[in-house]
């Protein structure tokens, strides 16, 4: 894997917005909001996976903004920032009532040191959502100050501020400051993809430690997160030879295929310039296994022990439904 990306100035805080496909995400009147007696019926296989995601998110905000793992529960910072990018990827509008509900609920769980609940993760992903939702430039500043400072000194980032270094972490942190533009004059960027690049396993593949069997969840992270540095192109080829014959993806080798988890590497194939082939085969199989009411079944979130409907992974599946190769969007 050799380091061969030019270095350039500027960083832009709005590259979310060219990910969105379809309706303007400047829309200020509020999206029609689907009601459960207005299932999606008509249309495509992949328009409705889509809308029908769009209809779960929307019917399980909570009434404090925020959306929670599963229907009913509490709301979480994680949960509503993945809704809030996932909606605005899918053209909802961002001066809907969803969305601005959504955006006050972050605003207001943001602690004092510019941080959500101390994780870096967490705030990575608050930071992209508000930055899609084009507001709260202060808050978003904060943290992303809080993450600066958080960075361990060997390039990686922990779970929380002074947390040993982690490769999951430091990739969801790295893949966050792609999504928002960041690129290699970035020094936090540089950094952590040098310390990453360090962690791979013989097989070209990352696990949590090195020597481990590799992780297609975790190695898709990694993908994203290196890509504004390094050339990604023996991962990609390490990927697609992980595809199952259902054209999902599992977490090992020969491992069932996963919503979460094909998402997940489908948002890589993107960051690594697939031409759509191996994500349409990926991206047919999110459309097969779509549950009658929009959601996704996965365990994967940490939180869960089986497999259970769960607005992460529908989320994610939305968003890398909508996703946009390097290419593409220098097109745009």
């Amino acid at each position: 894997m050799k380091n061969h990306k030019s270095v350039f100035m500027g960083i832009c805080c709005y590259t979310l917005l060219n990910f969105v496909i379809g309706v303007s995400g400047n829309a200020v009147a509020d999206t029609k909001a689907p009601t459960a007696s207005t299932g999606v019926t008509e249309g495509p296989p992949l328009y409705k996976t889509i809308e029908g995601a769009k209809t779960y998110i929307v019917q399980h905000q909570n009434r404090d903004g925020g959306w929670s793992l599963v229907p009913s529960g509490e709301s979480n910072v994680e949960n509503t920032a993945f809704a809030i990018w996932a909606l605005i990827d899918a053209g909802w509008g961002t001066g809907s009532q969803v969305i601005r509900m959504g955006v006050a609920y972050l605003r207001n769980t943001q602690a004092d040191d510019g941080s959500w609940n101390n994780n870096t993760a967490h705030t990575v992903f608050a930071l992209i959502a508000l930055t899609a939702a084009e507001t709260d430039p202060e808050v978003r500043f904060k943290g992303l100050r809080w993450l600066k400072k958080v960075q361990n000194r060997s390039g990686s980032w922990g779970k929380m501020e002074r947390s040993p270094d982690n490769v999951l972490y430091t990739a969801a942190v790295l893949a966050g400051f792609r999504r928002l533009g960041f690129k290699q004059s970035f020094e936090p960027v540089s950094k952590g993809a040098d310390w990453l690049a360090k962690a791979i396993n013989f097989d070209g593949g990352w696990a949590m430690q090195r020597g481990m069997q590799s992780d297609v969840f975790l190695t898709s992270w990694v993908i994203q997160g290196l890509e504004p540095v390094y050339d990604i192109d023996a991962q990609i080829a390490w990927l697609k030879q992980l595809q199952n014959k259902d054209g999902g993806f599992g977490r090992y080798k020969n491992s069932p295929s996963d919503a979460e988890i094909t998402a997940i590497a489908v948002l890589a194939l993107a960051a690594g310039n697939d031409p759509l082939n191996t994500r349409r085969v990926a991206i047919d199989y999110l459309t097969s296994i779509r549950q009658k009411d929009g959601s996704f079944v996965s365990n994967t979130p940490m939180e869960l022990t089986v497999p259970t409907a769960n607005l992460q992974s529908t989320c994610f599946v939305l968003i890398a439904i909508h996703a946009k190769t390097p290419d593409e969007l220098a097109v745009k």
